[in-house]
């Protein structure tokens, strides 16, 4: 990804949570404010996701023994159950439906969904991330361009 797609995946991120974190803390549109706040860890979770990803991928490949690797397999297992009911409550539950109301912790559950998301290796949900993710580099890129010049 190039630089100016870095930044303004960043600058995107950074203005979805800021508005999402003032709607927050005013109460205002919970659907709107759960998309920001899953648009800003869509866009700050990539680097983080990645990272822990190649952290848990060093850490479960230097094992020696099986019972290291069961564990590693089971700790993964459980990353990528808790990813998929996270999805399932902020899509479902806090979007989807006309009719939802989306608690306070909706949005919260959406800023750490896509760092888990990478970071568990979901297959179908990482490739979605990604592909918003690369959307808002796009987007961000042509909007550097504009503002640069």
């Amino acid at each position: 990804m190039t630089a100016g797609a870095l930044a303004g995946i960043g600058s995107i991120a950074g203005l979805a949570l800021i508005i999402g974190l003032w709607l927050y803390l005013h109460k205002n549109a919970p659907k709107f404010t759960t998309l920001l706040f899953l648009l800003a860890g869509t866009g700050i979770g990539g680097l983080a996701g990645a990272a822990i990803a190649g952290g848990v991928g060093t850490v479960t490949s230097t094992a020696a023994s099986a019972t290291s690797r069961l564990v590693g397999f089971s700790a993964a297992a459980l990353v990528s159950a808790i990813c998929i009911v996270a999805t399932l409550e902020v899509v479902v539950k806090g979007l989807w439906k006309r009719t939802a109301t989306p608690k306070r912790y909706h949005p919260w559950l959406a800023l750490a969904l896509p760092t888990i998301a990478v970071a568990g290796g979901v297959p179908i949900i990482s490739s979605l991330i990604s592909f918003l993710s690369g959307a808002m580099g796009e987007a961000g890129a042509a909007l550097t361009q504009l503002s640069v010049g």
